[in-house]
């Protein structure tokens, strides 16, 4: 046991210092509430202002707010719309933080390679004659479909960058009496020019080679398939498992696995967000909701349903003690006090539970949700969005996902209830030696 944890250790240390994945990581969680800013504009004019699926069918007089639809469309637009140019330039001002320099600076340099990159233009034909040339940065490469390809450049471009600056023949140096701020952004100027060059001379080669952009490579080789294996059931079951398990000898098995897990789900659920956007059936299963509310409800491994079975059969008062003490903090999905206080790290009794529990829960919304019983969670929450409210308003207001998320709150205190009883016996056993 004791070796398998050094592993783990070594391993956990690894994830955790890698700094593309504790970059990607960060961008995604600094970017979190701007996802909800636009969540927020596609629940008004989707739920709620809508004469055609919102509540506007069912109360008219809503629809007397219609006028205001635009400015939530656009809260949408400039937030979801726009995520791939935000990841990117978070992506570049982390890896700009890590090395020390101009976080802004680093930041809007990969943004402007990735922009070398993408498709600005296109051509109309009718007959096989060209009507007219449109100019422009269109939707998909802003949006979810070219949020891979931002991160992808935007590591290359930075990490090219730092490799060129390290040139001081590369440095135009100015006398010491400029400003630094003006003579840093002189010795910028050549590494970064070379930068971008190099990164349109790639994108120019791939078109002129494949006839498509590097973004359309990237979403059909990369995208796509990881975006395949991530949301599929196999796929969320192996990275949840992967995360209890680092949870285990205690370490933060989201932190762990963020920097690969986070863009996934926050790719899938921008896609559901789109699709209701665009007027159509969001088909996303898995998603960072989803996760939250079949996964870590209470916290992550299910917290709640470890309280709540220690709440119905625990006799030993510094069980109860604990218990009443982690149920609030669970409310809003902090698990920290069961997790070290009950303990469930390093606890051979309850890690079982631990890492079943949750994976029995997500097969489960999951399973229902193909049944159509369960309503695809679409809207991105806050994580400490308490449960049922999190997947009623996650499900636009379908009160059958706060239903089916009770039955897996149940569910997970079903499977915690025996363990619990045995540790408690166990408990009572040392007590007594």
């Amino acid at each position: 046991m004791e070796t398998f944890q050094n592993v783990l250790m070594k391993i956990g240390i690894i994830a955790g210092e890698n700094k593309y994945l504790s970059s990607i990581k960060n961008a995604f969680q600094t970017f979190m509430p701007f996802i909800i800013i636009g969540a927020v504009g596609v629940l008004w004019s989707n739920v709620i202002c809508n004469d055609q699926t919102g509540l506007g069918a069912i109360v008219p007089g809503i629809m007397n707010l219609s006028f205001l639809n635009p400015a939530f469309n656009a809260l949408n637009f400039a937030t979801i719309g726009c995520i791939t140019i935000s990841i990117t330039f978070l992506i570049g001002a982390e890896l700009g933080a890590k090395e020390n320099d101009n976080i802004m600076f680093i930041g809007l340099l990969a943004v402007v390679a990735l922009l070398t990159v993408t498709q600005s233009s296109m051509d109309i034909f009718k007959d096989g004659k060209l009507v007219e040339s449109v100019s422009g940065i269109f939707s998909t490469s802003l949006g979810s479909q070219g949020l891979f390809t931002g991160m992808v450049v935007g590591i290359i471009t930075v990490e090219l960058f730092f490799v060129l600056f390290k040139f001081d023949r590369l440095k135009i140096k100015l006398p010491e009496q400029v400003p630094p701020q003006i003579a840093k952004s002189f010795e910028y100027l050549i590494p970064a020019f070379i930068t971008i060059l190099i990164i349109s001379l790639i994108g120019l080669a791939i078109n002129i080679w494949t006839g498509a952009y590097l973004n359309d490579l990237i979403f059909n080789i990369v995208q796509q398939p990881l975006l395949h294996i991530g949301g599929s059931l196999p796929g969320v079951l192996t990275l949840m498992f992967i995360s209890l398990v680092f949870w285990a000898i205690g370490l933060h098995g989201d932190n762990m696995i963020g920097g690969v897990f986070n863009p996934i789900l926050t790719t899938l659920g921008v896609q559901n967000l789109e699709a209701v956007q665009a007027g159509l059936e969001p088909t996303n299963i898995v998603n960072n909701t989803f996760h939250r509310a079949f996964f870590a409800t209470g916290g992550t491994g299910c917290m709640l349903g470890l309280t709540i079975a220690m709440l119905l059969i625990c006799k030993r008062p510094e069980n109860q003690s604990i218990a009443k003490l982690a149920l609030v903090p669970e409310l809003f999905n902090i698990g920290e006090v069961s997790m070290f206080g009950v303990p469930i790290v390093l606890n051979p009794t309850l890690v079982i539970p631990f890492i079943i529990a949750p994976l029995v829960t997500v097969i489960f919304g999951y399973v229902l949700t193909m049944l159509h019983i369960c309503p695809i969670i679409y809207v991105d929450l806050p994580w400490t969005m308490p449960p049922l409210i999190i997947t009623f308003l996650g499900s636009g207001g379908n009160i059958m996902g706060p239903v089916c998320q009770l039955l897996g709150i149940i569910l997970s205190a079903l499977v915690y209830l025996p363990f619990v009883k045995i540790y408690e016996k166990q408990q009572a056993q040392l007590a007594s030696e």
